[in-house]
């Protein structure tokens, strides 16, 4: 990547990323009426229509089936189709009031790079509308952050835009680097970032910081790329992994639109960032280090190195006491074989935590599907002095996972943890294949 493609990248970041706290983005949305529609119908109502996409051209009338039972998520999908053939201007939006907001946010999602859009609403929908425009809005964030080459979005990188992106939404930001990681006890994130020369950041946001303790704390694995560091992957498994900052880089998205979206919510996210590599300090197999919560955790494959940097980040989030503690992570494969491509995984130890995160997927569409927190398996984790993060075993890794991930979580904090291995990339290691996904789901359960 040449430094004119990373100024590219880094301005189509930036410009996201502004457009996420002022909703001044190339799609906009308001109320009025337009020549040019695109009307959402249940069945095609003319002779000329299409089953191969699903629309028809009617004059100036875009015609687009949404099926007699449509759900908010083939709602988007939908309107995903149809976004494709928006350009310039003015267009009236006419859909069913429940589904309005999926279907601005799938047709913004899709609108063509550009143009500028502005998509016309009754004045009853526009609020239902301008959620659906945030939600776009967010998600695309995501997707650019995730998307990004490793050595465009690297550890201290990443720690820039949330620098950034704090400052222009309104958000009070922490910053630890390499040195101030290590010296505060941060051993474990310390010890997946040490084999790069762009050592291990953390990073603290804050949403109304004033109102006191966050009542939600959210926590994000930010690996930059994953190597496996000496427990070294194939070739071909490292292709794509520059998608193991998603559950960072979604929950950084969110934030930065939490003002724009009205949250009264107190907020806060602990986002561990670090590039796991086989360098010259890099953490081999079998070695000890101590998280930041005082237990130890014996690192006996590099390449499960997730939960490691996860464990300091829940440990910081849980000594808050929020009410409620969700992590996102692409943490392992086992969730995307039980559940396939586009469902995530949710595993929790409270009931209700489990609960409030389902529903908040099924409002905005996202599939999340609960998977057994047993703690039968507990054996497979936990060592005479601390624990270990291989189970030894090769079934059962998803819940392993999560059983080491909640020994950093005091069973007094609702905690839940999200595994969106499958859905958080589509298609090849060679396109830009993030997909946001996860971001829909904070934004529901936070507003």
């Amino acid at each position: 990547m040449t430094s004119s493609d990373k100024r590219d990248r880094a301005a189509e970041i930036a410009a996201a990323a502004d457009a996420v706290v002022t909703g001044t983005g190339p799609v906009i949305v308001d109320a009025g009426k337009a020549d040019r529609r695109i009307e959402f119908v249940p069945s095609a109502p003319v002779s000329g229509w299409s089953v191969a996409d699903g629309t028809a051209v009617d004059g100036d009338t875009l015609l687009v089936e949404l099926g007699d039972a449509p759900t908010v998520e083939t709602a988007r999908r939908v309107a995903i189709a149809a976004g494709a053939r928006l350009s310039g201007g003015p267009v009236a939006v006419s859909a069913p009031p429940a589904l309005i907001e999926p279907i601005i946010d799938g047709l913004i999602t899709a609108a063509p790079p550009g143009n500028e859009v502005t998509l016309l609403v009754d004045e009853s929908q526009l609020p239902s509308a301008v959620r659906g425009q945030l939600a776009a809005d967010v998600a695309r964030l995501a997707r650019l952050l995730v998307s990004a080459p490793a050595n465009l979005l690297t550890p201290s990188a990443a720690a820039a835009w949330a620098t950034r992106i704090a400052d222009n939404a309104g958000l009070s930001c922490t910053v630890l680097g390499p040195d101030e990681v290590r010296a505060q006890g941060f051993g474990a994130l310390a010890a997946i970032g040490g084999g790069s020369s762009d050592g291990p950041y953390l990073v603290t946001l804050d949403h109304l910081p004033e109102a006191g303790g966050p009542e939600v704390a959210l926590v994000g694995k930010g690996i930059t790329f994953d190597s496996g560091g000496l427990s070294l992957k194939s070739p071909a498994a490292m292709q794509s992994m520059r998608l193991d900052v998603a559950g960072a880089a979604t929950v950084l998205a969110v934030m930065a639109g939490l003002r724009r979206a009205g949250c009264t919510v107190p907020v806060r996210a602990v986002l561990p960032f670090a590039e796991n590599l086989p360098g010259p300090g890099a953490a081999r197999p079998g070695d000890v280090v101590t998280a930041w919560n005082g237990t130890e955790i014996q690192i006996l494959d590099t390449d499960f190195e997730g939960r490691v940097i996860l464990a300091d980040a829940l440990a910081l989030a849980a000594d808050s006491e929020p009410g409620l503690l969700i992590d996102l992570a692409t943490l392992t494969y086992q969730a995307e074989i039980a559940l396939g491509p586009e469902i995530a995984a949710v595993l929790a130890r409270d009931d209700e935590a489990a609960t409030r995160l389902l529903a908040a997927g099924a409002r905005s569409g996202e599939p999340l599907w609960r998977l057994p927190y047993d703690e039968r398996y507990l054996n497979q984790v936990r060592t005479a002095s601390g624990v270990r993060n291989h189970p030894l075993h090769d079934s059962g890794r998803a819940i392993t996972a999560a059983l080491f991930l909640g020994e950093f979580v005091p069973r007094t904090v609702p905690w839940v943890h999200c595994d969106m291995t499958g859905p958080a990339w589509s298609g090849n290691a060679s396109i830009d294949g993030a997909t946001g996904f996860g971001a829909r789901t904070l934004l529901a359960l936070l507003t």
